[in-house]
């Protein structure tokens, strides 16, 4: 079977790779469909974004990839993943706008900020994760949970991506320290209403695969699967690589396990936009 990856990132921001790196990688692996979804730059300092002074290199030198690249058998795509944070940045961002893009990845990490100023991420190291919930939420994990949910569909409501970028992140601590219940309803609730109004929007939901092999982990986990193709959600396989070799991890089982809850179809890009193609393993 031939891949796709939408969600990938070099050394334009967090990732460990240059862009021709993970080219040559994503043809040894059969990946028809390679899209670049680098960290779009934030007005604020933050170490894994990318700096603002290098968004034109970087959407200057996947053209010239493009054209040295795409033939019958490859396409190369340019994107962001976009932070959502209301009246600073999001997909419908002048600049991101301006950019171009073949699509939008639209992911939420920043919350709410600690009063230093210091903005709080969903998926910061655990200890910072503690002392955001204990101290800007009063010990309330639940209080953190709703307002990540709340912060999507805002997105999804005001400035639509393409695809949702890792939807129930949130929940990644869990693995180290138990936080909140994942299988109680006020949770998963949260995560059924997001994925439909996406769905709604015709927003694609990625099956992240990042943290499969390390921590047996997706976003959003496999236990949904059943309930998201019941309710038509529309869904692409991500490996949200940071490095040329986690281009494809976990794909095989997660097609599996996407072909057992009775999915027939992912969202591929078909040169002017997404569509549903049948897939097989």
């Amino acid at each position: 079977m031939s891949w796709s990856n939408y969600h990938t990132h070099s050394t334009y921001c967090d990732g460990k790779g240059e862009l021709e790196e993970f080219i040559k990688k994503a043809k040894e692996l059969n990946i028809n469909k390679l899209g670049f979804s680098s960290h779009a730059p934030v007005p604020f300092d933050c170490w894994w974004t990318m700096p603002k002074e290098k968004l034109p290199s970087y959407l200057a030198e996947i053209n010239i990839l493009k054209q040295k690249y795409n033939d019958s058998d490859f396409t190369l795509l340019s994107s962001l993943e976009t932070d959502f944070i209301p009246g600073i940045m999001g997909p419908a961002n002048p600049e991101i706008i301006a950019a171009n893009l073949d699509y939008i990845v639209g992911s939420v990490h920043f919350a709410d900020m600690f009063d230093s100023g210091f903005r709080w991420t969903i998926d910061s190291n655990l200890e910072e994760f503690e002392k955001g919930i204990n101290e800007i939420y009063g010990g309330d994990v639940m209080k953190a949970v709703h307002r990540y949910f709340t912060l999507q569909m805002e997105m999804i409501d005001t400035e639509p991506p393409h695809i949702i970028g890792h939807c129930d992140k949130i929940r990644m601590h869990n693995k180290k320290k138990y936080f909140f219940d994942e299988n109680a309803n006020n949770y998963i609730s949260k995560v059924y209403d997001l994925m439909k109004f996406a769905s709604e929007k015709g927003i694609i939901i990625e099956i992240n695969t990042k943290y499969l092999e390390t921590a047996d982990l997706l976003f959003p986990a496999k236990e949904h699967f059943k309930w998201m193709n019941k309710n038509k959600i529309p869904v692409t396989i991500n490996s949200d690589a940071h490095n040329p070799d986690k281009l494809t991890e976990g794909f095989t089982e997660v097609a599996g396990w996407l072909i057992e809850a009775g999915y027939k179809e992912l969202w591929e890009w078909n040169g002017k936009g997404f569509e549903p193609k049948q897939f097989k393993v």
